[in-house]
């Protein structure tokens, strides 16, 4: 739990540090920012809206808007949450019907190890496709709601209280989704294989 706490405090003051490079017109920052959080908005906007061109018009405009009122970000406390929150709001006004486009897994990478042959490199990256395709069938399983949450959680790196806050539900709901997401991954991991 400690690493966990620690993990959250750096990625915090990187944040904040970020935050304070943008508020004195660093640009780059700004692009810094952008590109560590702009999926994860997106992933996160489809809690609120359907429609992806809205979620991703609505994601600009966060980061729009932090450019725009960067004098004032020395108060933000929390620079994670304060942008999540500005999109949930943002897509809290949006009220749209149309159907929702598949999200891409555009952040991962392949992780740069080199291998003995090229055979052992296509046997490892077919592999790394198969299991990339199990746990997104297994994740596609779960309810909608509850995949959000768990996501949120274990991907975005976000801790219940904070989850509770942005979602406006109590952090036992929140822990309620979690581990039945643990449970039906553990349950159905293998129907997948």
């Amino acid at each position: 739990m400690k690493i966990k706490s620690i993990r959250h405090s750096v990625i915090t003051s990187e944040d904040l540090f970020l935050f304070e490079q943008i508020q004195e017109g660093d640009t780059k920052a700004l692009d810094v920012f952008f590109k560590k959080y702009y999926n994860k908005l997106c992933r996160f906007g489809v809690l609120f809206e359907s429609n992806m061109h809205i979620i991703e018009e609505k994601v600009d405009d966060v980061f729009i808007q932090l450019w725009s009122n960067r004098d004032q970000l020395n108060t933000i406390k929390n620079p994670k949450s304060y942008i999540y929150a500005i999109l949930k709001n943002d897509l809290l006004r949006v009220k749209n019907n149309y159907q929702i486009r598949p999200l891409r897994d555009e952040d991962h990478l392949n992780n740069g190890s080199l291998y003995p042959s090229i055979e052992d490199e296509i046997i490892a990256n077919e592999q790394k496709e198969i299991n990339r395709n199990v746990i997104k069938n297994v994740l596609e399983s779960i309810p909608k709601r509850t995949r959000q949450i768990f996501e949120m959680s274990r991907i975005d790196g976000f801790k219940y209280k904070e989850i509770s806050e942005l979602l406006e539900i109590t952090p036992k709901t929140v822990e309620n989704h979690i581990g039945l997401a643990l449970r039906h991954i553990s349950t159905n991991i293998n129907k997948f294989k």
